[in-house]
């Protein structure tokens, strides 16, 4: 016999080993058990949960010979072909390629023949919410009234978008997603069986990716297996190399760069991953985990849940968790969620991937709220000594060109948030005749070259036209680290004069 895959061999042959679904199973094998048996039920749930499974459970036990308190015997004639696939009276539809009005107007004039096999004829729609309006609309006088000889189970991921009169004609079940505690379980007893020698950690990694998908598990662990034909157990590392996906010691260590405001670690960091194959959107979602992670660390102490946060992000993950706060975790989550719905539909994955980091870091920055856990002990971050300076220079009245800057800002915030995260990294160095000049140091490359970007510059002209009530041409600087030796900044001070251009290291 050829090949099979794991999610296939291991698929629940009887209402006993399904897994997670005890309620459903429970009733469903009371109805069988009884003879009390709807002709239309509706399976609702998340992907990979047992819902076809269950489905063809179910036309085993109403077609066995040999049934035994509701559950099929897997030996007689029917049971057989219905594992093999070779049983006349099992119809398994796909209403995803099979969606219109004529293949419903087929399936009511196949309805009405007898079983050929069995003792009764069972459909399988799977994907039910993919028909059609006109398809559904055909299908709701047989669901109705069907042959006494005829069941019909439909399947749907999306139950939101099953008509209201197929839903009261139907006996609804909803399946939920699975605990890792039974992922785990499952794989475990896969892997005995299978002579698939697996880490503890390297389980609890699959068990989360899977997401509450018991068939998403057993693939994953397929493939790991597949690549890792070695000597020794299958590892973390392992499985982190082939799905793609990046430990939590990466994210905290990102997260940290983001507290300490250092955008060049940022964009070196997120490039790192991107270079290794990572997806970007699995980049933000390994993110929003460990934001959620620190949100009910906070909330429900040393008795929360984590999902991504472990042993290797342990020491940062408590620095992180001490050091922000609820408002500014729960602000970051929005952001890296709307991005990460963003990247599904985005070429520029990249660039919406350091914007958004980039933008977090620059809401997160607070003069003295948080310092990086990384930070040299006792003189402090760059950023720490940044904004002691600017106290320094700084008088209690803040300066005219100080004041436009920030209405500036705030104009610009208005119009696009974005905008003003790459805007706010710069500097006003002042007017000189009709030109404006912004300056901003060299590890803010990244802001000054979007915002030479049409977009961005479109809007920073609108908002100077409505402040000056007239047109200026805006020239982005940078402000060496040498300082007077760069040519620009010597223009800069030229015009302005040396005390109107401020430089920092």
């Amino acid at each position: 016999m050829s090949y099979l895959s794991l999610y296939r061999v291991w698929r629940p042959q009887g209402f006993s080993e399904v897994v997670g679904q005890e309620q459903t199973v429970q009733a469903l094998r009371n109805a069988v058990r009884g003879g009390r048996l709807t002709h239309a039920i509706l399976f609702a749930g998340p992907r990979g949960t047992g819902k076809t499974s269950l489905a063809k459970i179910m036309a085993k036990a109403v077609n066995c010979e040999n049934q035994r308190d509701g559950e099929p015997c897997n030996n007689c004639n029917p049971c057989r072909d219905i594992n093999y696939g070779n049983f006349m009276d099992v119809i398994e539809i796909d209403a995803a390629s099979n969606r219109g009005i004529d293949e419903i107007r087929d399936l009511r004039e196949k309805v009405r023949i007898l079983p050929a096999q069995g003792k009764k004829k069972v459909y399988i729609i799977d994907e039910v919410h993919m028909l059609t309006t006109e398809a559904f609309n055909a299908l709701l006088k047989t669901l109705e009234e069907p042959p006494e000889s005829v069941i019909f189970i439909l399947a749907t991921t999306e139950l939101q978008k099953i008509p209201a009169t197929i839903l009261s004609r139907c006996q609804k079940y909803s399946f939920h997603r699975l605990t890792q505690e039974q992922i785990i379980s499952r794989l475990r007893k896969v892997g005995e069986s299978n002579a698939v020698d697996i880490e503890p950690a390297a389980l609890a990694l699959i068990a989360r990716r899977a997401n509450g998908g018991m068939r998403d598990a057993l693939g994953m662990l397929e493939q790991v297996y597949s690549y890792s034909c070695q000597e020794g157990p299958i590892s973390r590392d392992d499985v982190l190399e082939v799905l793609g996906l990046v430990d939590d010691a990466f994210v905290a260590r990102l997260i940290d760069d983001v507290i300490a405001h250092d955008a060049a670690a940022i964009v070196n960091h997120l490039n790192a991953a991107l270079n290794q194959g990572k997806e970007a959107g699995q980049l933000a979602r390994e993110t929003a985990l460990y934001l959620r992670d620190l949100l009910i660390s906070q909330i429900a102490g040393d008795k929360a849940d984590m999902v991504m946060a472990g042993e290797q992000s342990r020491e940062l993950f408590k620095v992180h968790s001490k050091n922000l706060e609820q408002g500014q975790i729960l602000q970051a989550l929005r952001m890296i969620m709307d991005t990460s719905e963003k990247l599904r539909f985005s070429e520029g994955q990249k660039f919406l991937l350091e914007l958004v980091f980039l933008e977090i870091s620059t809401l997160w920055r607070k003069p003295g709220s948080i310092a990086s856990a990384t930070a040299p002990q006792g003189k402090g971050s760059e950023f720490d000594r940044n904004i002691k300076m600017e106290r320094t220079n700084r008088s209690d009245k803040p300066d005219a060109r100080e004041v436009l800057w920030n209405r500036l800002l705030a104009a610009v915030k208005e119009r696009k948030v974005p905008t003003h995260a790459l805007l706010s990294q710069g500097k006003l160095l002042g007017t000189k005749g009709d030109t404006m000049y912004i300056g901003f140091q060299k590890s803010y490359k990244f802001h000054k070259e979007r915002m030479e970007e049409k977009g961005n510059r479109d809007i920073l002209d609108a908002v100077i036209r409505d402040l000056f009530a007239r047109e200026l041409e805006i020239e982005f600087i940078f402000l060496e680290d040498n300082k007077y030796n760069d040519i620009v900044v010597k223009k800069a001070i030229e015009f302005f004069g040396e005390d109107m251009v401020e430089i920092k290291d």
